[in-house]
């Protein structure tokens, strides 16, 4: 697919989960409750024969708005309380993926950026 569109979202969030890994090398840990730096982005992919007579394929702004509810209540308290599931980066991004994907059919990916601790983690479905 010759097009991706993406669009983002930046928030502040709270996971709520230790990180062992960090704190057995002696990096700095999370404080409890600490809020990192998140950029909730999703992308859709189309081909050239989708491009409409105006030279787009879909509204940004109706994805804007998705993502908008969903980094609020991102942004609302630890991921811990939001979530039945241990919330890491991985599954919440295939999370999001599974209920933005009904609503957003050409969506090609959901991605999670932690600005703080500079890490991405992108869910792309299988074929």
């Amino acid at each position: 697919m010759p097009f991706i569109v993406d669009v983002c979202l930046v928030f502040r969030a709270r996971q709520g989960l230790p990180s062992p890994v960090r704190a057995a090398a002696g990096q700095q840990r999370l404080l409890p409750g600490e809020a990192v730096e998140v950029a909730l982005r999703a992308g859709v992919g189309f081909e050239d024969g989708d491009l409409t007579e105006r030279g787009w394929f879909f509204d940004t702004d109706v994805l804007s708005a998705r993502l908008a509810a969903w980094a609020d209540l991102l942004g609302d308290g630890p991921w811990i309380d939001r979530f039945p599931f241990r919330p890491t980066f991985e599954l919440v991004a295939r999370h999001l993926y599974g209920q933005l994907v009904p609503e957003v059919p050409s969506l090609a990916f959901v991605e999670l950026e932690d600005r703080t601790y500079g890490s991405r983690t992108r869910y792309l479905p299988g074929p």
